[in-house]
């Protein structure tokens, strides 16, 4: 499989306190019940599955024989995010030359105003399912 280099965006997306309360649950950071103004460091990850986005990934594991496994991340701060705040951002796909199972997702995080607030970056590797009795 080749992958094409993909861009998407950008696209707006506000900081809701519930989904970032949820979040914090599902990754297990305790005692954020009322996440106030904290963001955890890893919340843009939910970002790649923002409706509009999914395209970044949807299209290699649409006929669900390909999962993409996360191999490494990285997130990279100009400011905090800010519960409540919309943001803008881009998202790019770029396939690792040589290693057509590897390709990254590099996203870039703004205000309205074009200030840059973050980047972060995902590596991930592309497994085949294999589907049948292994008896």
């Amino acid at each position: 499989m080749s992958l094409a280099n993909v861009r998407i965006g950008p696209i707006e997306a506000r900081i809701e306190p519930e989904d970032v309360a949820a979040y914090a649950r599902a990754t297990a950071v305790d005692g954020i019940d009322d996440p106030g103004e904290d963001v955890p460091a890893t919340f843009p990850a939910v970002w790649l599955w923002h409706p509009a986005a999914r395209a970044a990934v949807a299209d290699i594991a649409l006929d669900g024989r390909n999962v993409p496994v996360l191999m490494a991340q990285r997130f990279e701060y100009r400011q905090k995010l800010r519960v409540g705040a919309t943001y803008r951002f881009e998202i790019e796909r770029l396939a690792e030359p040589g290693s057509p199972d590897v390709f990254q997702i590099a996203a870039h995080v703004s205000t309205l105003e074009g200030q840059r607030v973050a980047d972060f970056s995902a590596t991930y590797r592309l497994f085949v399912l294999t589907v049948g009795d292994e008896a």
